[in-house]
């Protein structure tokens, strides 16, 4: 959503630019650097919409008549009276409320239109197949889509135990690459803004437009890295603050591979813009400011850069293992 929000027609203006005019070698390596940058922000997007499927949604393995399958269910499984904790009466009494059509009709509506939706669901798994429902065979072959079975009171507190410390594993991955992503598509707006304005109202782009678009994709390689790496940082940051004099939260696969796809795509963007600044000092009459300013630009991303390799390497999963935070 920020994407558009923020950029509107930054990324047009810019690529426009680019397209109009002469096709030259420094214009085609900035326009891959600018659709890389993009793609990197709606990558992570991506990866943060798809953790969010796979957070709120786990398998539930069905078996009934010899028949096996596996359906999506919601991560939170339903909740059904545990076994054993009644009286044979209250027993009795509870399968006969549950069968009651009035309770019925909470999960099987009372028309033929509702029953025959949720018959062609049922029938889109083997194991949940009839030739004939009733009512009650409809709102048990559904209690079974949400894995809602009796077990007695201590299968429950188990199953409780081992749900909740799943939700809490992958809700901490959800919340790292939302906060990756955003990271990253907040720096990657602000360089295109500041590649928009190089170019302004101009259908198309100078050679001076050009270096000021390719230093500023220089500087954004670096950057990026550091932003995607950052959090990773903030967490072991707060370890510290709690007292560990070590950490392996950088060696842990599930929590690095974001900066990991965010710093391979910013490496080969910033070789782009590298060789589109140096092509570019050649191109045209070249100025000894323009020179100077090339090369230090230029020479100065890439020291950036070696800095954020090393943060991203020191957080590459099956790296070494981190030295201890007060050395």
């Amino acid at each position: 959503m920020l994407l558009p929000a923020l950029q509107r027609d930054a990324i047009e203006t810019v690529l426009r630019s680019f397209m109009t005019g002469a096709l030259t070698v420094p214009k085609v390596l900035l326009a891959v650097t600018v659709a890389l940058s993009v793609g990197l922000s709606l990558t992570l997007v991506w990866l943060v919409v798809k953790q969010l499927t796979q957070f709120y949604f786990h398998a539930n393995h069905i078996s009934r008549y010899g028949a096996e399958t596996f359906t999506p269910r919601f991560t939170l499984t339903g909740l059904r009276l545990p076994s054993g904790e009644l009286s044979a009466a209250s027993t009795a009494l509870a399968g006969e409320l549950r069968s009651e059509q009035r309770n019925l009709d909470l999960l099987v509506p009372a028309n033929s239109r509702g029953r025959d939706r949720i018959d062609r669901q049922l029938d889109a798994y083997a194991a949940l197949r009839e030739d004939e429902r009733t009512d009650a065979q409809r709102v048990e072959a559904l209690l079974e889509l949400a894995a809602s079975r009796t077990r007695s009171l201590l299968e429950e507190a188990v199953k409780v135990e081992l749900g909740l410390a799943r939700h809490v594993l992958r809700l901490q991955v959800v919340v790292l690459r939302y906060v990756k992503a955003l990271l990253v598509v907040v720096t990657t707006v602000l360089a295109t803004y500041i590649a928009s304005a190089a170019t302004g109202a101009a259908t198309t782009s100078t050679i001076a437009d050009q270096r000021w678009i390719a230093a500023t994709y220089c500087m954004w390689a670096p950057v990026v890295i550091v932003s995607a790496t950052a959090p990773v940082r903030w967490i072991e940051s707060l370890l510290r603050a709690e007292g560990a004099t070590g950490s392996s939260v950088r060696n842990d696969p599930e929590f690095t591979r974001v900066e990991n796809i965010a710093s391979c795509v910013a490496i080969v963007a910033w070789a782009m813009a590298a060789a589109a600044s140096i092509a570019l000092l050649f191109a045209g009459s070249t100025s000894p400011r323009a020179l100077v300013a090339g090369i230090t630009t230029t020479a100065c991303s890439a020291a950036l850069l070696a800095v954020a390799f090393r943060l991203w390497r020191r957080s590459e999963p099956g790296g070494p293992v981190v030295e201890p935070l007060g050395s």
